[in-house]
């Protein structure tokens, strides 16, 4: 199993009886007027197993394009669907049919520990889709694997999967950016090329030829701390050319990897995104509330937000929490808690801002918990943050 998988599930059993853990601080409010839609599954096809990771993009016609991985047919695999309506009345999407992007072999990629995780993609003005993620083999050896098409069946079918990192490595959570028609990158957690090995840092690969090669990654190395580990980027090149980030940190081994209850959520901005400057967002007296799987969104007004899942604000099995960006020092205040499912474990979300026949929505996709150990990728249309 890989440890995003096992510690996942250790997290679900050591969190869901203890509903007299404390928070950081006081419960941020749930608010909620215009839309306020219910939880949806975003597919009903694998109920019983493991749909997880979701990535999110819009296409330059203005429909939801999300690729995900999901052991639905007996090893896991990367999907995707795009949205071809949204009934603000029942707050409900209507999506495509999947599209099974890669196709493993179960026997070379037995789950629960084998296969395709974490996609990143990214959707061009021409409406290229680059999509990076990670491939964990037989030999626990784990690479950085990138591909573009169309988006169709047809395309996907047809895409050659490149490899960005190879060899003896562990490498793991993509992000992959666009910064110019020359410049392709794809940001990226190894957990064997920082010393002492089995420590987690953020490392780059550029590619110049838009994705059909790839250049020997190198350590971004002012993300990265001597004294913490750094893990699961989000990276965006904004149109003013600013780089920002927002990751993850925790102590350094022994720990329980990506859930380990000292995670606290960072920021970083730079002019060229190889030289950072990076600062804490949460902190909590003991150490040991859990925020993890951060991203960026824009709100309606283009105001940058942070969303991230964390256990600090009543709930041990972990809500959904957002604030503005610019009110990162503000935290706990100033903070909206997205999710309150008590019991139900609520991670890894995406929002984008839409605005259909005039109403301004968000739609939030994420992944909940609703039957442990069952990883589902959920949605929800609203209008409130």
């Amino acid at each position: 199993m890989s440890p995003h998988r096992a510690l996942l599930y250790f997290l679900i059993a050591a969190t869901v009886f203890c509903t007299g853990c404390g928070g950081g601080g006081s419960a941020p409010p749930v608010t909620s007027s215009g839309v306020d839609g219910p939880v949806n599954f975003l597919t009903t096809g694998n109920l019983n197993g493991n749909d997880d990771d979701p990535s999110v993009a819009m296409d330059p016609q203005g429909n939801i394009h999300v690729v995900w991985f999901s052991d639905r047919d007996g090893t896991k695999d990367l999907y995707a669907v795009h949205s071809t309506a949204i009934d603000l009345a029942s707050g409900t999407i209507t999506w495509s049919s999947p599209i099974h992007i890669t196709d493993n072999a179960a026997a070379q990629f037995p789950p629960p520990t084998q296969g395709d995780e974490f996609p990143s993609l990214f959707i061009d003005s021409s409406g290229t889709h680059h999509l990076a993620w990670h491939r964990i083999d037989l030999s626990n050896q784990s690479h950085i694997l990138y591909a573009r098409s169309d988006g169709t069946a047809t395309g996907w079918a047809a895409a050659t999967v490149v490899p960005v990192t190879t060899g003896a490595n562990f490498d793991r959570f993509a992000n992959v950016v666009r910064v110019s028609a020359t410049d392709l990158r794809i940001f990226f957690v190894s957990h064997t090329r920082v010393a002492p090995t089995g420590k987690d840092g953020i490392f780059v690969a550029k590619s110049i030829d838009n994705g059909a090669t790839w250049g020997a990654p190198a350590e971004v190395a002012t993300l990265n701390s001597s004294t913490e580990q750094t893990s699961l980027p989000t990276i965006l090149r904004l149109p003013n050319g600013l780089f920002t980030a927002t990751f993850q940190r925790w102590k350094l081994n022994p720990s329980n990897d990506v859930l380990d209850p000292t995670n606290d959520i960072f920021y970083g901005e730079s002019n060229d995104g190889d030289n950072w400057t990076a600062s804490q967002v949460t902190s909590d007296p003991a150490d040991n509330q859990n925020d993890l799987a951060p991203s960026f969104f824009f709100d309606h007004s283009g105001t940058a937000r942070l969303v991230w899942g964390s256990t600090a604000f009543g709930d041990p099995a972990g809500d959904i929490v957002q604030m503005k960006v610019s009110d990162r020092a503000s935290f706990p205040n100033l903070t909206s808690r997205l999710t309150s499912t008590p019991g139900l474990p609520d991670h890894s979300p995406k929002i984008v801002a839409m605005t259909i026949n005039g109403q301004q929505v968000f739609v939030m996709i994420w992944v909940r918990i609703q039957t442990p150990p069952h990883n589902q990728v959920v949605y929800r249309v609203f209008s409130a943050l």
